[in-house]
């Protein structure tokens, strides 16, 4: 309105200008009351132009930066991803791979008529003559028959650990941490122990009717993983380990120096609870990778040849494919509160929406 007021005010103005100054040019000044009266008009208009100041930018300035603020703040929430989301994922796989975020302690999860134990430092049985002590860690042990049960199994924050479950078979390795565990073995038992892959220091049968117990450790953990392998284990399924990162591969040698990795996933989906997305399905050779997994829920179970795993809770990333196509399957900032559909959300976009267009109407028509 203003910008009209002052429009205005100038084509009076310049009008009677130059009305005047025809009459001046043709030399008929006319009444000298009239003239006084035309120039008296022409400094009342000067002065109500000084004092009546609008703004010189033009009216499409505000509402067309305002659009462009409102366009690159919805550009940003859609193509930033949320720190974190919520997942729900079920699969069933062969093998997986995961970084211990806390001390992990296991207790009575593997039982089975054979285990065999690879690169221990330490195992000790008293009451079946076993010693042995190892700085270099390559001491085995083997115990068949009978009952054996692995009691407990302690892992150290921050240990590698890769689990792969194959026919009639767990294998467990662990390295980059210290360990401690103890077996306990009931029946007739053989046991083979020895300081180094090749010897063999105790080869002894027993038949216990009361549970004896070994004892193992290892102190120095070194590059070459400890393994752990439990062959027919019957019902096991681990106790929630706290993880940080899981991915289900395994690597295989071929050639020399040759490392390439294979999907152990054979079925699965994940449900992303932040997004309206539908349920992600999993297909067998799947490269899956669950990222910064601290506070989820972690289970695994045996089921039949294969692995059960149960991911639920915060995450930080899901990503697909190796390195050359990996995808990430995060939700942006934009779907994530879209999908949230809180009456915050929907309250703030309402007067959001009505500030921009009274805006809008205030600027083109005052």
């Amino acid at each position: 309105m203003k910008r009209e007021i002052r429009k205005a005010l100038l084509e009076k103005r310049d009008e009677l200008i130059e009305k005047l100054a025809r009459r001046t040019l043709a030399e008929e000044p006319g009444d000298q009351a009239d003239l006084k009266s035309e120039i008296s008009s022409i400094s009342i208009y000067n002065t109500l132009l000084s004092e009546f100041k609008v703004s010189l930018t033009p009216a499409w300035v505000w509402p067309a930066l305002l659009s462009s603020i409102c366009v690159a703040v919805i550009g940003i929430l859609w193509s930033v991803p949320v720190s974190h989301t919520d997942i729900a994922a079920t699969l069933d796989t062969n093998c997986l791979r995961t970084n211990l975020a806390e001390n992990w302690m296991i207790e009575n999860v593997f039982r089975a008529p054979l285990m065999h134990f690879e690169r221990l430092s330490t195992i000790k049985a008293p009451n079946l003559g076993i010693s042995v002590d190892q700085n270099s860690g390559d001491a085995w042990l083997e115990l068949q028959g009978g009952q054996v049960a692995l009691q407990s199994l302690e892992v150290k924050k921050g240990s590698f650990i890769e689990l792969l479950g194959g026919d009639k078979e767990v294998d467990l390795f662990a390295s980059r941490g210290s360990l401690t565990g103890k077996i306990t073995i009931t029946g007739k038992i053989l046991v083979l122990a020895g300081p180094k892959s090749g010897e063999v220091s105790t080869r002894n049968s027993f038949d216990f009717d009361i549970p004896e117990t070994i004892e193992f450790s290892v102190e120095d953990p070194s590059g070459v993983p400890t393994e752990i392998s439990v062959h027919s284990p019957v019902n096991w399924s681990l106790s929630r380990p706290r993880v940080s990162d899981v991915s289900f591969v395994r690597e295989e040698v071929s050639g020399a120096a040759q490392h390439t990795l294979t999907s152990g996933i054979k079925a699965g989906s994940i449900r992303f609870n932040d997004a309206s997305w539908p349920v992600l399905e999993l297909h067998e050779g799947d490269l899956l990778k669950v990222n910064r997994t601290n506070w989820s829920r972690f289970d695994v179970r045996g089921d039949g040849n294969l692995m059960h795993v149960t991911v639920n809770g915060r995450v930080g990333s899901v990503t697909i494919g190796d390195s050359d196509t990996k995808k990430d399957m995060v939700p942006s900032y934009l779907e994530y509160l879209y999908n949230r559909k809180s009456l915050t959300f929907f309250w703030t976009a309402i007067v959001f929406l009505w500030g921009v267009i009274w805006r809008i109407c205030k600027t083109l028509f005052g």
